[in-house]
């Protein structure tokens, strides 16, 4: 496929573009309720079966080159990422924390009060921030969890991107369509990121305080881009592996 590097191209600009025509034909409210409802909108719902499809698509496609040993461990981490990201969509790691430590975690997957920093201003948001592990009052095995929550999905991914690193950027500039789209899943990671933070930089950053009495249309474009992104990133991991295949079996017949 000598244009190959073109489908993730295209395929980016039209989600992107799927995405912002949603955005603005729906109300912000309709938007936010179709997009997101803390893992059980009817959107969140469709993105489960492409992540669930990675795990089998790797074993199938096998896209990587190499020993079958170093294939093996490569369709492992994948699985491993793909799956603890189902696990991060349903929340289902928040549950867990809830179950094991109800005194410290509420139903919500919140910290509950009773936990404080150094200052003696109480602990807030989710358990899986490094201030909840360097506090002296949560127990070792949830400290231990975290942990574990982390090392198995960020840990796994950043230590398979670093050994991939440099055949991903050589595959960039050599038109390798597998590699552009490997660029597209990270631009879309990006995207999610900086959907999820930007009202709360623009809300520190202005002292703006959110509005209970509504949605804006700002917010629910953030909430759209933030839960479509995520979509992306598993449509573009199973992309990668589509065009790896193609590129592998292309060298085995030369």
């Amino acid at each position: 496929m000598k244009k190959g590097w073109l489908v993730p191209v295209f395929a980016f600009a039209a989600c992107i573009a799927a995405l912002a025509v949603a955005w603005a034909v729906m109300d912000p409210e309709a938007a936010i309720a179709f997009f997101d409802q803390d893992g059980r909108s009817p959107f969140e719902l469709a993105t489960l079966p492409f992540y669930a499809a990675i795990i089998p698509a790797v074993w199938l496609l096998r896209p990587f080159t190499g020993s079958r040993k170093r294939v093996f461990v490569l369709c492992l981490a994948v699985s491993i990422v793909a799956a603890m990201a189902i696990v991060k969509e349903l929340d289902l790691h928040l549950a867990a924390l809830h179950s094991l430590y109800p005194q410290f975690v509420g139903a919500d997957g919140s910290l509950l009060p009773g936990l404080f920093k150094p200052n003696g201003s109480p602990l807030t948001g989710t358990p899986f921030k490094m201030r909840v592990l360097t506090n002296a009052a949560v127990p070792v095995g949830m400290k231990s969890f975290i942990v574990a929550y982390f090392a198995l999905f960020f840990g796994v991914f950043a230590v398979g991107f670093a050994y991939l690193g440099w055949t991903w950027l050589k595959g960039v500039f050599t038109l390798k369509g597998s590699s552009w789209a490997w660029g597209c899943f990270g631009a879309s990671g990006v995207m999610v990121q900086v959907a999820d933070r930007l009202p709360s930089w623009l809300g520190h950053a202005y002292g703006l305080e959110k509005n209970g009495d509504g949605v804006t249309k700002a917010a629910s474009l953030c909430t759209v881009m933030e839960e479509g992104g995520e979509m992306m990133i598993a449509i573009f991991a199973i992309l990668t592996m589509i065009l790896g295949y193609i590129e592998k079996k292309g060298m085995e017949s030369k």
